[in-house]
């Protein structure tokens, strides 16, 4: 009671009217407030208890300083309650009793310095995990944590009579982890995850799960075959048998070229006696095997170029020289170029002169002239510079006839002569294959005549016109031999075969002339193609 009217004079102040930062002056007010109402409580003015000193004002910040120290979480005294509960019609509040905050732990030790409880019993603390990030030590942990296993060996190699130490075989030799090893994806997997991110963006999803269950279920129904197990006959089961290995031979391959006798004879475990090896075969050289050239295959042709009309032809030049032209002005404007000459006749000469034509005609009458003389020798000077030499010409006309990059193989042709007996049409089988650069020969015998050329394909179209067209092999007989045209048959010439090589089989042509078949075969068969005569022998033609 003697602390009310110091209270009153503190509410006063605007000071008092701030809510406390701490719980304990609060409960300390409270307390004084509530312990002076118990003694003066009058009745109720206009809602508010009528208490000795104890305003409107002064009730309302009491009220909400309660309420927020309710919502901090600070502990309500229940005496102050009935405080707030003098309302009239108002219901009194439930009082929540927090729990007192626990007390602060006590770090008690021993004689010994280790941390005791209350009792006086040792605490066992769990020791904390080395939370060192150094490399250094990452990399210990994880050589400690590394299991290294020692090679279990079947067989001790010391005991094995072949085993050499200069290999590098140690039975102590410890294992190394085994590499990565290449994880590749299945086809399809990605264009899958694509078409399911891409059906989770239109539809969501729950419609990528029901596309990702019917993939699933068409790739079990292609892994499992369409048939009724219900249906299927139990047999006996057929065991597979792995492929047996080759035996081991006597004497390896590659050592057959370094052994005299072609076995390891009397090899010891001391070592090679020297008479059994061919030491000159042992060198510091490396042997390699001698490489073989694969069969030519033909390359692909050449994009053909477009083909156009006259029209369009002169269009393009059109074009092409008008573009230059303007280039080049271009530069005479820049200064890049040096501008022409006016190119004065003496057809324009008063035109393009003018007052100048008449001060001294003579003297630009001999200008004009040695200009024109002096343009028409450029004119032939750069015809002679742009000439080919007779190399050149050579070169191009060679390259032009014989020439063709397309085919890489070696193109045949087997001819079938009833008769080859004229001479001219000899000459003319004979140079024509020299001089179109073929290889091949022409064999005459009694009764068929066959000719086989080898080249390129600019050359051996060539040949096959003049044997098949520009050659009348009708009139190409010996007089003596008209006398007999109603016995012998007509003379002609036919293409038996026609095809392409790897390599031709012939160096140069040459022409022989065989008594029997036997001996024109046997020109053929030392070429390596006894089979060209054997096919022409057997050629019918059906026409």
């Amino acid at each position: 009671m003697k602390k009310i009217p110091l209270l009153n004079k503190s509410v006063d102040s605007k000071d008092s009217m701030k809510v406390p930062a701490t719980s304990q002056p609060l409960s300390t007010s409270a307390h004084t407030l509530l312990s002076g109402s118990t003694a003066s409580t009058q009745p109720l003015v206009s809602g508010v208890p009528q208490l000795a000193g104890l305003s409107a004002p002064k009730f309302e910040a009491v009220k909400r300083a309660q309420e927020l120290a309710a919502k901090m979480g600070f502990r309500q005294d229940p005496e102050f309650a009935p405080l707030l509960n003098m309302f009239p019609g108002q219901m009194p509040p439930e009082v929540v009793l927090q729990p007192k905050p626990a007390k602060a732990p006590v770090l008690r030790l021993d004689a010994l310095g280790r941390e005791v409880d209350e009792h006086g019993n040792v605490v066992n603390i769990p020791k904390a995990n080395n939370l060192s990030t150094l490399k250094v030590n990452i990399n210990k942990q994880k050589k400690d944590a590394f299991q290294i296993l020692k090679p279990e060996l079947e067989v001790d190699p010391e005991k094995n009579p072949h085993f050499d130490p200069r290999m590098g075989i140690d039975k102590t030799k410890l294992l190394r982890p085994k590499k990565m090893t290449f994880q590749f994806v299945e086809e399809g997997k990605w264009a899958k995850e694509a078409e399911i991110i891409k059906l989770k963006s239109q539809f969501g999803e729950a419609q990528a799960r029901e596309f990702k269950a019917k993939q699933a279920q068409l790739a079990k129904a292609k892994a499992e075959p369409d048939i009724n197990p219900n249906l299927i006959e139990v047999a006996q089961r057929v065991s597979t048998k792995e492929k047996p290995k080759d035996p081991i031979p006597d004497v390896e391959w590659w050592d057959v070229p370094l052994l005299n006798s072609g076995t390891y004879g009397n090899i010891t475990e001391g070592g090679l006696p020297e008479d059994i090896l061919k030491k000159e075969k042992i060198t510091l050289y490396v042997e390699h095997p001698r490489p073989i050239e694969p069969p030519a295959e033909p390359a692909p042709p050449p994009p053909q170029p477009l083909k156009l009309t006259q029209k369009e032809r002169k269009k393009l030049r059109t074009q092409r020289r008008l573009a230059t032209e303007k280039n080049r002005q271009e530069m005479i404007r820049q200064g890049l170029l040096e501008p022409p000459k006016p190119k004065v006749k003496m057809s324009n000469l008063m035109r393009v002169l003018g007052a100048e034509a008449t001060q001294d005609p003579t003297r630009l009458e001999m200008e004009i002239r040695s200009a024109a003389a002096e343009r028409e020798q450029a004119h032939v000077d750069r015809n002679i510079a742009r000439k080919l030499t007779p190399a050149e010409r050579r070169e191009k006309k060679e390259r032009k006839l014989f020439d063709d990059n397309n085919t890489l193989e070696t193109i045949v042709s087997v001819y079938k002569v009833n008769d080859l007996s004229h001479p001219q049409t000899r000459f003319k089988v004979d140079v024509n294959a020299q001089e179109n650069r073929l290889s091949g020969c022409a064999v005459i015998s009694e009764g068929i005549c066959v000719v086989v050329v080898e080249g390129g394909s600019k050359s051996i179209k060539r040949y096959q016109k003049l044997m098949l067209k520009r050659i009348n092999w009708a009139d190409a007989v010996k007089e003596e031999d008209e006398d007999d045209n109603d016995e012998k048959p007509k003379n002609k010439c036919v293409l038996v075969w026609q095809g392409s090589v790897a390599k031709p089989s012939f160096h140069r042509f040459l022409v022989h002339e065989c008594i029997t078949e036997n001996a024109a075969r046997k020109v053929f068969s030392d070429a390596g193609v006894g089979h060209y005569w054997d096919l022409s022998v057997n050629f019918t033609d059906e026409a």
